[in-house]
């Protein structure tokens, strides 16, 4: 498996710098909505304290009163500083609910995702973590083509769908990429069948390997507020007074860039609706949850 990864590496490597670059800094954020429930992907990069650096996915299941589920699902890949989508990192996967009975929501939504959009089942128990792991991949990667695994390169596979999905999403200058990219010499080399396969394989191993990792869930304090902030009134509970978040943690993970992470998928969820006044109702926020939401997201307002 390794000759077969170093083989997409090195192949990854011919291309001209300055396109791989663009390519590689530009499929970060996708949203979409499937059957009622909006999910959001991304691949975000931060800075760990922790002695064992790991690539990990982590799946959120985010309190959402817009959504016909109740809930939104945003899956993110998180890698360390300065580490590309292909690497050699252990992997982990990281379930972040907000109850003990989100579980079976995400669940019941899978399972008939899974039959409308024909997501391969696996062949292990049904109702295992791991198997809802799986599940939820194999449907981040039909919506991203492979881009949130190894990157912009796997648009490059089939150019067309990869300007599609940039035209949809958040990711600034990315069809010009790919249709510059198309017309340079270097795309005549990558349209050879043998250098397509090595992205497919490079992929392939990349799924193979959060496959094979070890799969953990969290209730996650930050989730549970929100939740509880969403079924509650100013007079009954303040989110930003009423809690230390300060001193929450989360034993089962290092350090606290769980904390981080959880802000930034509520962020991507949770962004619109903040911008907009006209929502907080049909969203149930409050003006105490908006000013919860000011001190959460003030680090993050210049994202996208």
């Amino acid at each position: 498996m390794k000759e077969l990864l170093n083989k997409g590496k090195v192949m990854l490597s011919d291309m001209p710098e300055k396109v791989s670059a663009d390519l590689a800094s530009g499929f970060q954020f996708v949203k979409e909505k499937v059957n009622g429930l909006p999910i959001f992907m991304s691949v975000e990069r931060t800075a760990s304290n922790s002695a064992i650096k790991y690539d990990e996915k982590h799946y959120f299941v985010v309190p959402f009163a817009l959504s016909e589920h109740g809930f939104a699902l945003h899956t993110l890949r998180s890698l360390p500083q300065g580490v590309p989508e292909v690497n050699e990192l252990p992997k982990r996967r990281v379930f972040h609910f907000p109850t003990v009975n989100a579980e079976a929501m995400l669940r019941e939504y899978m399972v008939n995702c899974a039959a409308q959009l024909a997501i391969e089942r696996t062949s292990e128990d049904p109702n295992s973590l791991h198997s809802l792991a799986d599940q939820i991949d194999a449907l981040d990667r039909k919506l991203t083509y492979g881009m949130l695994l190894i990157g912009g390169v796997a648009a490059l596979t089939n150019p067309l769908l990869g300007a599609g999905i940039a035209a949809k999403a958040l990711l600034p200058g990315v069809a010009g990429i790919v249709s510059k990219f198309t017309l340079r010499p270097a795309a005549q080399k990558l349209a050879d069948r043998k250098e397509i396969e090595a992205i497919r394989q490079a992929e392939e191993n990349v799924l193979r390997e959060f496959g094979d990792a070890s799969t953990v869930k969290v209730i996650n304090p930050i989730l549970q507020q929100l939740d509880l902030a969403l079924r509650t009134k100013q007079s009954q509970h303040d989110p930003l007074l009423d809690f230390d978040f300060s001193t929450t943690e989360i034993k089962e993970l290092d350090g606290d860039k769980w904390r981080v992470l959880t802000e930034i998928a509520m962020y991507h969820i949770y962004k619109d609706v903040y911008n907009d006044p006209s929502l907080y109702n049909q969203a149930q926020l409050g003006p105490e949850d908006i000013r919860w939401f000011d001190v959460l997201f003030n680090g993050l307002k210049s994202t996208p």
